[in-house]
């Protein structure tokens, strides 16, 4: 480091940067390990659903999983990041650090209060509400790229479920001819690489995301930062796998038990199409809701036996519906607060 460098950072620790950096970061780690409590279902849901293995087991096998993926999206999912980043507010906007706490509050605000009554919601759709929202009161209405949003953001997460709903429901049926036609695969292992192949996909899309915040803040001791390190998305990958360890039950029952019932070849198919589309997705840079693939395609495979659970969907589709102007409501109030008190 030379010393002009030194003079920089010494500087910046002076003046209470270093316990804004601290808080960012620790919020970006809050928001993985939400992330991990609400989302882990989405990939255990149908093995514990369908009785091939028990909650305990399964979440720890899964998370794993997870937490590679979510470290390997420092590399694979790197457009993610930058459309959190860059492409969303106008590029005169001058970010800061208080603005991005407030992303974190609203967007963790609203997911550990959905993880605590056991819903499943979108993290993705929670940062844009708190993005958008929260950009709207600081910067004004013109100052959100609008465009990008619609055809980089919302399409992807509307078009997303129905895709989803469709595909899990094509591949059941796909299956479903091979048994009857005696070329069925082993279910209960092949189920099991679905469920590990889902979580890793949850990690390579979900986690850019959220590394897209802890970079605000790492970019303050280092500027020329494009990118959040690497570091960062291992400390997101753990975080993320204790969430999914420590809280994810109360969510999972939801999926598992509330929506329909499943045995090992409809799980396996909800499953399977859940990681081709989220994976696929992630690379391409479409920040789509693992949250509403997962659930759009389990409720496919109640629809196809006319074995839905409409109220539980109902719910979860609210849910859905209001998750956006929640975490931006939450996001609002917190940068109102920070801005007077930092």
């Amino acid at each position: 480091m030379d010393e002009g460098n030194f003079i920089q950072y010494e500087a910046f620790f002076q003046k209470g940067g270093g316990a804004l950096l601290f808080s960012g970061l620790l919020g970006a780690c809050f928001l993985a390990f939400a992330n991990g409590a609400n989302d882990i279902s989405k990939s255990i849901a149908t093995l514990v659903g369908s009785g091939e293995s028990s909650y305990k087991k399964t979440v720890i096998f899964v998370s794993l999983a997870v937490a590679v993926g979510s470290f390997l999206a420092s590399a694979w999912a790197v457009k993610i990041t930058l459309l959190f980043t860059k492409e969303i507010l106008a590029p005169q906007v001058q970010l800061n650090q208080i603005f991005a706490l407030a992303i974190l509050a609203g967007s963790i605000g609203w997911v550990m209060i959905s993880t605590r009554i056991g819903l499943p919601v979108s993290t993705t759709h929670a940062i844009v509400g708190s993005v958008v929202l929260a950009g709207i009161y600081a910067f004004g209405f013109d100052n959100v790229l609008w465009s990008n949003v619609t055809k980089k953001v919302a399409l992807p997460l509307l078009l997303s479920p129905l895709i989803a709903f469709s595909l899990s429901y094509a591949l059941f049926q796909a299956l479903f001819w091979l048994c009857r036609k005696q070329y069925c695969i082993n279910c209960h292992w092949a189920h099991w690489i679905s469920a590990i192949s889902s979580g890793f996909a949850r990690g390579l899309n979900d986690t850019p995301k959220i590394a897209a915040f802890g970079l605000f803040f790492y970019a303050a001791i280092d500027p020329q930062a494009n990118l959040a390190p690497r570091w960062l998305f291992l400390l997101l990958a753990l975080s993320n796998a204790i969430g999914g360890i420590v809280m994810g039950l109360q969510v999972t029952n939801t999926l598992a038990y509330k929506v329909t019932k499943m045995n090992h070849l409809e799980g396996f198919a909800a499953n399977l199409a859940t990681s081709a589309m989220v994976i696929a997705t992630a690379i391409k840079g479409f920040p789509v809701s693992t949250t509403h693939i997962s659930s759009s395609a389990i409720m496919g495979m109640g629809l196809q036996k006319a074995n839905l659970n409409w109220k539980t969907a109902g719910e979860m589709l609210t849910a859905w519906i209001i998750t956006l102007p929640a975490a931006g409501m939450i996001a609002v109030s917190a940068y109102w607060i920070f801005s007077r008190i930092l």
